[in-house]
């Protein structure tokens, strides 16, 4: 591969993003100085459908430290080259919260483990390098596929086996940030700060409502067809449009409360990677924290639940319930703060029955779109071809759910949150 080409394909992550920058990230991995990287390959970037708010390459970089040759694997976030799509799905915005995410909550989260001798407790990538400038912005992480982690499907439900594995891992997530918060409270005031609302807030309706009145009719045209009769029908449909989203603006807005935890705010199956461990168990690691906010854990539980699971495995929702809390106390509880103080099950279960709608109304847009096939997926770059923005529901046409399957897993969703009171 000549230097050439070297340098054009680097410019296409960002015109910030450099030969020195990938030297640099290159020691950073090696743990040397004496580094001298060779040549670079990119591979498959992301898959149409598979990013809307940014590009994602996966690159290979050969070089040698102290003279040994090494080989190391990224992946690299970058913004749409397309101002329009950039302007239209906001990818400046969330770009900064990750990148704050990873530089300044992360860290402090890194200190308070290592303090501990736990630093194995935290499941997300290493962060190797970013820049958040609103035009050049980038994201460099390891590529943990090498880790032996792989994702799980969008596309068909999870096992129970993959199930409690990833229950554990937003568990142990959000008992670092309950037993961290505890014990420096006013440090985790500070470095949550940094995060913000990237979705549910007032300031965002214009740019949601016409989309979210399209997933509300195809939520409403599953369940007509598929429990006519249903109270789960009466009562989805009795809600005024735009109180959902208002009811999300409000407990997305709860960043101060005692139980309001550092959560991954995007969590469903494209952003949690698994690997098998001993005894055939699951482990996960979380991806995508560019929704990344500070709210109750239940939001992140929920969203993860109706997203992930189906109907049969839903039967076992009090077992998953327990899983998570029995996890999360248990990590509190080795990081030495008192579990059944900071969040006991009492006070779990309440904040389930007030906020479990969470996962339905962000479940209403994660379906219909894990649904498409690879064929009908969006393709941002052809659709949105000037530098304006442009309205999300023009690019994002979802049609009905056409067939029975497929309008099942929406509607049996809105059933379990109605028979259990979360709407």
């Amino acid at each position: 591969m000549s230097e050439k080409r070297n340098q054009v394909e680097l410019s296409t992550i960002s015109s910030k993003f450099t030969e020195e920058t990938l030297r640099n990230i290159f020691a950073t991995v090696c743990n040397e100085t004496d580094v001298k990287v060779s040549d670079w390959d990119f591979g498959t970037a992301s898959a149409k459908g598979d990013s809307y708010l940014s590009v994602v390459n996966r690159v290979t970089v050969n070089g040698f430290a102290k003279g040994k040759p090494v080989k190391v694997d990224l992946v690299i976030k970058s913004l749409p080259k397309t101002l329009g799509r950039r302007k239209t799905y906001r990818s400046t915005v969330f770009f900064r919260n990750e990148i704050a995410f990873y530089t300044k909550v992360v860290p402090k989260f890194e200190q308070f483990l290592k303090s501990k001798n736990q630093a194995h407790l935290l499941c997300v990538p290493r962060h190797l390098g970013s820049l958040a400038d609103g035009e050049n912005d980038y994201l460099v992480l390891e590529n943990v596929c090498t880790l032996g982690f792989g994702p799980v499907t969008r596309h068909n439900f999870i096992s129970m086996e993959d199930c409690i594995g990833i229950l554990e891992t937003f568990a142990t997530f959000h008992a670092i940030s309950f037993a961290y918060k505890d014990q420096h409270k006013e440090e985790f005031t500070k470095c949550v700060s940094h995060l913000e609302e990237t979705y549910f807030t007032p300031k965002y309706w214009d740019w949601y409502e016409k989309f979210h009145q399209r997933l509300v009719n195809i939520a409403t045209d599953a369940l007509t067809i598929e429990y006519p009769n249903h109270e789960a029908l009466k009562r989805f449909t009795s809600y005024k449009f735009g109180s959902l989203f208002d009811m999300c603006c409000e407990i997305c807005g709860r960043t101060d409360a005692p139980t309001s935890v550092v959560s991954q705010g995007d969590s469903w199956a494209p952003n949690i990677f698994v690997r098998t461990i001993e005894g055939n168990k699951r482990e996960a690691l979380m991806l995508d924290f560019q929704l990344a906010h500070c709210v109750s854990p239940v939001l992140d539980l929920s969203f993860f639940i109706y997203s992930c699971t189906d109907k049969a495995l839903r039967e076992r929702f009090n077992d998953m319930l327990k899983i998570y809390h029995n996890k999360l106390c248990s990590i509190i509880t080795s990081l030495g703060s008192d579990a059944k103080k900071l969040y006991p099950w009492e006070t779990f279960m309440k904040e389930a029955k007030e906020q479990f709608f969470y996962g339905i109304v962000f479940a209403l847009e994660a379906l219909p779109i894990a649904m498409l096939d690879e064929s009908e997926a969006f393709d941002l770059d052809e659709l949105i071809k000037g530098d304006e923005a442009v309205n999300i529901n023009d690019i994002w046409t979802l049609p009905k759910l056409e067939t029975q399957q497929k309008r099942l897993r929406v509607a049996d969703i809105i059933v379990h949150a109605v028979e259990n009171g979360f709407l």
